[in-house]
């Protein structure tokens, strides 16, 4: 079952929450494990390089060595000599091919610190300080760094998902509130709205009847536009928290008939206001999948935006074609016009255009808002077009053919 999108942007929050949460830690852990780790091997290398320095710079004849300093001297004439307890590896070693000073040397398998002092009379005296434990333990301590600091991210995780669970739970609890309350409102408003349209048409037929009351059946009348209106707004609440609740799926369906069916219910009210209302449908299959009622809402949307910027004697057209892999449903008009840079303002909910033409009733529907929500649920697109003075295009470009489905 497909989530809804507050659902999945819940999810997504969470995760972030968490990846957040492990890369701070992850980052801290770095940081101190690199921080502690140089310190305490630069530490044990300064004591090693000084060890033998002092224990090479003031060896003795008889080239006893303390703290694990391994000493040779060189004499003048080339003989080698050393303290007792010296390796035979150590004492095979080419005492002429080390630099002066400090450095390291490789011997065998062992690694050594060396400290070399060439002396007035020829001579050489090299003491080794072997640091292969060392290097070692420093090797089994960046993997226990290296474990530790994997074990902290997962945990780190682990805690951040809680927490991010923890931190969304509010914001979905408002999240299902506010749709609940939506759908609750949009029901228990309908049945009342219903009645009192009913009673306004009935109360209008009467006063209909009656020539002197010329006055009270214009009231009347703008009485029933109005909760007409309000009941499109209904409407469009309910269907928008639907399409927020259950992204579309639906069923193939044509939607050149869709737009024949929509303009034959709509032609006689545009011609009540004197508008030329047309249809041009392109040739070939114009399927699509989604939900029917849904998508004639936003094309019945955007054929009363249309109609609501057009004056006496305009057209309004609307046409169906078919672009690649796209179903394109427009609605094309001759009216005011639109300035393209406020599009983004005319998508927001309850927004009117600047220069609307005056019409009978009140108009508070979602209009446009709600035609974006129907086709970003059916995964389309809505474009639109035009230049004050110049008319209008709005097309909502949808997937052809059995694409969502």
């Amino acid at each position: 079952m497909t989530a809804d999108p507050e659902s999945r942007l819940l999810r997504r929050a969470t995760a972030a929450i968490a990846v957040q949460v492990a890369a701070a830690v992850a980052a801290t852990v770095v940081l101190v494990s690199v921080l502690a780790f140089s310190l305490t091997i630069r530490a044990e290398h300064r004591a090693e390089e000084h060890t033998v320095r002092e224990q090479t710079l003031h060896a003795g004849a008889d080239l006893t060595g303390t703290e694990g300093v391994v000493l040779l001297r060189r004499a003048p004439d080339g003989v080698v000599t050393a303290g007792s307890g010296t390796p035979p590896a150590v004492l095979r070693t080419d005492v002429t091919g080390l630099r002066p000073g400090r450095g390291n040397a490789t011997i065998g398998d062992r690694h050594f610190e060396v400290y070399v002092v060439d002396r007035a009379d020829g001579g050489r005296t090299v003491g080794l300080l072997d640091v292969t434990a060392r290097e070692e333990s420093g090797e089994r301590l960046i993997e226990s760094l290296l474990v530790a600091g994997l074990i902290g991210i997962v945990a780190a995780a682990s805690v951040g998902a809680v927490l991010g669970r923890r931190a969304v739970r509010p914001l979905a609890r408002a999240l299902s509130l506010q749709r609940r309350f939506v759908a609750d409102a949009s029901h228990e408003l309908r049945t009342p709205l219903a009645v009192l349209h009913t009673r306004a048409e009935l109360l209008q037929r009467r006063l209909n009847r009656d020539a002197d009351a010329e006055r009270i059946r214009a009231e009347v009348a703008e009485l029933v536009a109005d909760t007409h209106a309000l009941g499109e707004v209904v409407d469009d609440l309910l269907l928008s928290a639907e399409l927020s609740h259950r992204p579309a799926g639906g069923m193939v369906f044509d939607a050149a008939d869709l737009a024949r069916e929509l303009a034959a219910s709509v032609e006689p009210y545009a011609a009540a206001q004197h508008v030329t209302l047309r249809t041009d449908i392109g040739a070939g299959p114009m399927e699509v999948t989604g939900v029917r009622s849904s998508l004639r809402r936003a094309l019945a949307a955007l054929i009363d935006n249309a109609l609501a910027h057009v004056s006496a004697g305009g057209i309004v057209t609307v046409a169906v074609d078919r672009v690649d892999d796209r179903v394109c449903l427009a609605v094309v008009d001759d009216g005011v016009g639109l300035d393209p840079a406020r599009a983004g303002h005319l998508l927001a909910r309850f927004a009117r255009g600047d220069h609307p033409v005056d019409r009978p009733g009140r108009r508070f529907g979602l209009g446009l808002a709600l035609v974006q929500e129907v086709v970003d649920a059916h995964g389309g697109q809505l474009r639109i077009d035009g230049r004050p003075g110049h008319g209008a295009r709005f097309t909502m470009l949808l997937p052809a053919g059995a694409g969502l489905g």
